[in-house]
């Protein structure tokens, strides 16, 4: 677990200028290669945490020398923090549109559990490294991906309540303790995905599995919180 401080940033002293025959990448190749690095950087955070990935690892999968890397990311901090708010962001969008569209509440609670459930099961390393990186609660989290992480958890939240205000989500229940309880109900199936595996004998992430958890979601959530029409 990292410490509480802020970790020593991996970095480098900024190189001179760029010789007059170097040549200079495409802006749209730039992208592209920024693209391609938080792509490997998510799977050797998944794998290894924070604390066990290192830069020079990284460079090596990309096909960068190391100056290279701190070129496109200056910091390893800033890398990890921007893996997480692109994580994040997804998971944001997914519930946002699904919460917004048109139909009955009962449809768009559906929809809403299909696009968390669409969206972990077709990006192996998201909950892994959210989850991960909450346990930690280190300085990437607190300072910048803990407001996301609390927008997301508010409109889960409100959404709840809105049911319960037009009658439809039981309002016995105690929505922020609902909201808790979907916590783990969405993430944990692919935060621990070898033992999924194990119990299931299926991986999390291939379509049969999240179709049938995407069903099976379903089901309970609308046992759980919906009264019986």
């Amino acid at each position: 677990m990292r410490p509480s401080k802020p970790p020593r940033r991996e970095s480098v002293p900024p190189t001179g200028p760029r010789s007059s025959e170097t040549p200079i990448a495409p802006r749209k190749r730039k992208k592209l290669r920024k693209e391609e690095i938080v792509v490997e950087a998510t799977s050797l955070f998944a794998e290894r945490g924070y604390e066990g990935a290192s830069m020079g690892d990284l460079a090596e999968r990309v096909g960068l020398r190391k100056a290279s890397l701190f070129h496109h990311f200056p910091s390893k901090d800033v890398l990890y923090a921007t893996v997480l708010t692109h994580l994040l962001d997804n998971v944001k969008t997914a519930i946002l549109s699904a919460a917004q569209t048109e139909g009955s509440y009962s449809e768009r609670l559906d929809r809403l559990t299909d696009a968390i459930t669409t969206t972990l099961g077709a990006q192996p390393h998201t909950a892994r490294l959210l989850v991960r990186e909450a346990l930690d609660w280190g300085p990437v989290m607190r300072e910048h991906v803990g407001n996301t992480v609390k927008d997301i958890l508010a409109a889960a939240l409100e959404f709840a309540r809105e049911g319960q205000r037009e009658g439809l989500f039981d309002e016995k229940l105690d929505s922020t303790q609902l909201i808790v309880s979907l916590i783990g109900i969405h993430f944990m199936p692919f935060a621990i995905p070898e033992i999924i595996e194990h119990f299931t004998g299926s991986s999390p992430f291939v379509p049969e599995f999240i179709e049938q958890r995407r069903q099976a979601v379903r089901e309970q959530l609308q046992r759980l919180a919906t009264k019986a029409r």
